[in-house]
């Protein structure tokens, strides 16, 4: 499935307080919700559940905290985004104040655990008619995210680009650039290629002013033919040592998996292996920093024949609980 849908996304960002302390085992309350029908290929893991704040609205790009503390996602009100990004587009060039007004320009939502209820994030609390998602916050607290706020401040067509704490960041890739992940300790930018069918990666980013080269990530990254195999959305994990991404390279219908796959060397991955995979699309991950809770959307199809989408939740247990 192609992932276009990144092209209707974020606004302006200003850092934000989302605690980012860490929270005891003891005072976690795990959220509780109905199980799914993704497979999760690790031993240990949870059933995935459906998270409680899900409504007949379009929940995607997860991100969770840390800490587990919060999971911040785009959230829309129109059940199907797929199909009707043209025209809320349209919508908000037309009338941005009323597209505001009406709350059809999309924000980033926040719940707190257990994860039932969802608000407007801070972060999203403007007048700007911007559709906003795919937050990535760094360790040292900087928010990365993509967004179509300089198309709208300018009345025409602009790329979307990577924005980090409110200010646009231009790679000079001349096209949209998305799904960003920065990862301190290689200094590595991680977003999906123009077109979001492949994955990118400029290194020295933060040396460089996240103005060196971008590199078109080399396979086994990227699967051959890079036309024609969909990889995007890469989630790392705090070392740069473990890599989390969605492609259909291993799917004849072209359904989305999630994969992982280890650095070697500075240059070199392993061959990526099924992390999570469903009878529909899943993609877009995210863990906390002790690796034992995660999130991830999972498309679904409703009655009509469109699209829907949902966040679910798994944790790592002992095999034998």
């Amino acid at each position: 499935m192609n992932r276009r849908l990144l092209i209707y996304l974020v606004v302006l960002l200003f850092p934000c307080a989302v605690s980012t302390s860490q929270v005891l085992d003891s005072d976690k309350s795990y959220p509780t919700g109905e199980p799914g029908t993704a497979t999760i290929h690790e031993p240990g893991w949870t059933t995935p559940i459906k998270l409680a704040f899900n409504d007949d609205g379009w929940e995607d790009f997860p991100y969770i905290t840390r800490d587990g503390s919060h999971v911040i996602f785009f959230y829309h009100p129109f059940p199907d985004l797929l199909t009707g990004g043209d025209e809320i587009t349209q919508l908000i060039l037309s009338n941005p104040d009323q597209a505001v007004a009406q709350g059809i320009d999309g924000k980033l939502y926040q719940s707190a655990r257990p994860f039932v209820g969802k608000e407007i994030h801070p972060i999203s609390r403007n007048n700007h008619p911007s559709l906003e998602c795919c937050l990535y916050i760094s360790l040292a607290g900087d928010f990365y995210y993509g967004s179509t706020r300089e198309s709208f401040e300018q009345g025409r067509s602009v790329p979307v680009k990577v924005f980090r704490n409110g200010e646009p960041l231009d790679f000079g890739t001349g096209g949209a650039e998305e799904n960003p992940h920065y990862c301190e300790a290689m200094d590595e930018m991680w977003f999906d290629c123009p077109g979001d069918e492949n994955l990118c990666v400029m290194r020295d980013a933060l040396r460089s002013g996240f103005k060196g080269p971008v590199e078109l990530a080399a396979f086994p990254l990227n699967a051959e033919p890079f036309a024609l195999i969909a990889d995007a959305q890469p989630y790392l994990t705090d070392d740069c040592n473990q890599m989390y991404f969605t492609s259909n390279r291993d799917s004849p219908e072209e359904i989305l998996s999630i994969y992982r796959t280890e650095r070697l060397g500075a240059l070199d991955w392993s061959e990526p292996e099924p992390f999570i995979s469903a009878p529909t699309p899943v993609a877009e991950l995210s863990m906390t920093a002790d690796g034992t809770e995660l999130v991830f959307a999972q498309i679904f199809w409703r009655e009509d024949g469109g699209a829907g989408i949902d966040i679910y939740y798994s944790r790592k247990v002992d095999a034998t609980e």
